[in-house]
């Protein structure tokens, strides 16, 4: 997992990774399961996305990917 706060939403949960490029651009990506298979799968075992783009900040590129994970889960729960 990340160091930053897990996202819960609509019976999901998400975490966040963050990388710093050597452009110092961020890029990200979420992992999000269903809150019971979150606590029990391996952080390593999660589908990790990448949230399209990169970021001038870190903190611009984990509120993307929080916003990211929102639409993944969105997109979840009705199947698509």
């Amino acid at each position: 997992m990340s160091g930053y706060p897990i996202l819960e939403h609509e019976g999901y949960s998400a975490s966040v990774t963050t990388k710093r490029e050597a452009t110092h651009r961020w890029m990200c990506w979420v992992a999000y399961a269903r809150d019971a298979d979150f606590a029990d799968t391996k952080p390593e075992n999660l589908e990790r996305h990448r949230v399209p783009n990169d970021y001038p900040s870190e903190e611009a590129a984990v509120m993307a990917a929080y916003e990211h994970a929102r639409t993944l889960i969105a997109r979840e729960s009705i199947g698509q």
